[in-house]
């Protein structure tokens, strides 16, 4: 699945576009990083101007520090990436880390940070086909050439979903790709999730 970065926008993308933007935030890191993430508008990876809401803000920074900043410090470290990335690969290599770190560390320091580098992926996840690669190659633990439904369910438990839940993210989401009805998708197949 397209890890929390992905998977969490598409099913709060929708909701975001809904809200009226709300810049009244109450702690200077917030809008120091907002306004980071407001100078990136014009960089090709981030077009659209993306406001949130606190309550949006709120949740988004929760996620983050549930699943990948597990010492609250604002940014996730090549480690905390490492352990978040275990998640759906136990034997993922420091060269896979690292490269998910560099596509999406804006101002190359070595870490994710919530603003602006999570928020806007987020806010403009990128369906490309090099980003469906990475996931597909994660995704397929057994490294079969294959996501399967059981690969799915377990990844999705292991980054905090429920049993019903993980079922539902896979068959709900993922296996509607999946054309010839064997429980698993193959590249051709997973790719149609993304573009």
């Amino acid at each position: 699945m397209p890890s929390i970065f992905i998977t969490a926008a598409l099913t709060t993308v929708l909701l975001m576009k809904a809200f009226e933007c709300s810049l009244h935030f109450g702690t200077s890191h917030i809008f120091r990083g907002l306004e980071k993430l407001k100078k990136r508008q014009d960089a090709s990876s981030f077009q659209q101007h993306v406001c949130f809401d606190v309550r949006q803000l709120v949740a988004f920074k929760a996620q983050f520090t549930a699943f990948i900043d597990k010492d609250n410090d604002g940014r996730a470290s090549f480690k905390e990436i490492k352990s978040y990335l275990q998640k759906y690969d136990a034997a993922v290599t420091d060269k896979r880390v690292q490269d998910f770190v560099v596509r999406r560390d804006t101002n190359g320091d070595g870490d994710v940070d919530f603003i602006p580098d999570y928020l806007s992926e987020i806010s403009a996840p990128n369906y490309s086909a090099s980003m469906a690669k990475e996931w597909f190659e994660l995704e397929d633990s057994n490294h079969d050439g294959y996501v399967s439904r059981d690969e799915l369910v377990n990844i999705a438990q292991n980054i905090g979903m429920s049993p019903r839940e993980a079922l539902e993210t896979a068959e709900g989401y993922y296996m509607i790709a999946d054309v010839d009805g064997d429980h698993r998708l193959t590249w051709n197949e997973y790719v149609t999730l993304f573009t």
